[in-house]
C-alpha cells in the first residue's frame, strides 16, 4: 500500500469486527516475549482481547505498507514506552500510533515521525471537574464549566483526547504536564497553545478531532517541521480479520 508524505492514514477495528478465538490464537503465535508477559498479566478476557487487537492491527498494516510478513515484526519501546519497530527487522517502515477504548482500536500511520492519536470511549460517566481540576490547564477548566451541565462530559472527552494525542506525539508521555498546553475550541475549529513554551518557539501543529459515528471521541496531532506541507487524512476501517475498506473523513474540528 502507498503512503504519500502528505497523508495520513487512520486505520479503525473493533472486537465485534473479529473472531475472539482466531485473534487470540493467531497472535498468541507471534506476540513477543514482553508482550505475552503483559498480556498475561491482565485478568479480565476484555482486556486481554483488546490488547490483542491493537498488536494485531499495528503489525497487519504495517505489512501493508512494508510486505513484511505480520509473524516477523519485533518493536522496541523509548524511555517513554513509545513503541517503534526493532531495528534490523529488513525494511523501512512508517511511522505510526496507536490508540485501543473499549473494545475498539485506531492506528494512525504517517512519513511524520510526531504523530499521535488517541480514541476514548465516552459513555462512561466521569466526574468532570474534579478530574478538570488536576489534569486541564485554567482556560480549560473555565471553559469546559461554563458550558452547560449537559455538554460538559462531551468536551470533557474531546479535551481528554487532543491531550493524549499531543503527549504521545511528543513521545514523552506524562512527561509533559497535561496542564502545559491548552486547547480552545470554535464550532469548526480546535486551537493548540503550548504555554510553556515561547511563541516564537512554538512548533507548528496539525490537530483534528473526528466524528466516528459511534460513543467514542477521536483526536489526532502531527508535528510539522519547517518547510513540511499540511497533511490530509485517508481513513479505513476493517470489517473482519482479512477485508478492509476506505471511508470518508468526517471531520468534527480542525486545527487552521
Amino acid at each position: 500500500m502507498n503512503l504519500p508524505e502528505d497523508e495520513i492514514h487512520i486505520w479503525q477495528v473493533g472486537l465485534s469486527d473479529v473472531d475472539p478465538a482466531a485473534l487470540t490464537q493467531q497472535a498468541l503465535a507471534w506476540l513477543q516475549a514482553k508482550e505475552i508477559v503483559r498480556y498475561e498479566r491482565l485478568a479480565q478476557q476484555r482486556h486481554r482481547l483488546e490488547f490483542l487487537l491493537g498488536k494485531w492491527l499495528t503489525r497487519i498494516c504495517l505489512s501493508k505498507y512494508t510486505g513484511l510478513a505480520i509473524s516477523d515484526w519485533q518493536f522496541t519501546d523509548n524511555a517513554y514506552g513509545k513503541p517503534q519497530p526493532s531495528e534490523g527487522i529488513g525494511v523501512q517502515a512508517p511511522f505510526f500510533n496507536l490508540s485501543h477504548s473499549n473494545g475498539r482500536a485506531v492506528m494512525a500511520v504517517s512519513r511524520t515521525p510526531e504523530l499521535g492519536v488517541d480514541i476514548e470511549f465516552t459513555g462512561k460517566k466521569r466526574r468532570v471537574a474534579k478530574i478538570a481540576h488536576r489534569y486541564f490547564a485554567d482556560e480549560e477548566i473555565r471553559a469546559l464549566l461554563a458550558l452547560p451541565e449537559s455538554a460538559q462530559q462531551s468536551r470533557f472527552y474531546e479535551l481528554w483526547s487532543l491531550k493524549e494525542a499531543y503527549i504521545k506525539a511528543r513521545g514523552l508521555g506524562l512527561a509533559i504536564p497535561l496542564r502545559s498546553f491548552a486547547y480552545t475550541f470554535s464550532s469548526s475549529r480546535v486551537s493548540l497553545n503550548e504555554m510553556a513554551r515561547a511563541s516564537a518557539a512554538q512548533w507548528r501543529w496539525q490537530i483534528w478531532q473526528l466524528h466516528t459515528g459511534l460513543p467514542y471521541a477521536l483526536a489526532l496531532a502531527v508535528q510539522l517541521q519547517a518547510g513540511n506541507s499540511s497533511r490530509s487524512l485517508r481513513a479505513f476501517r476493517y470489517q473482519n480479520m482479512t477485508r478492509h475498506s476506505e471511508e470518508e473523513i468526517a471531520v468534527l474540528r480542525a486545527s487552521s
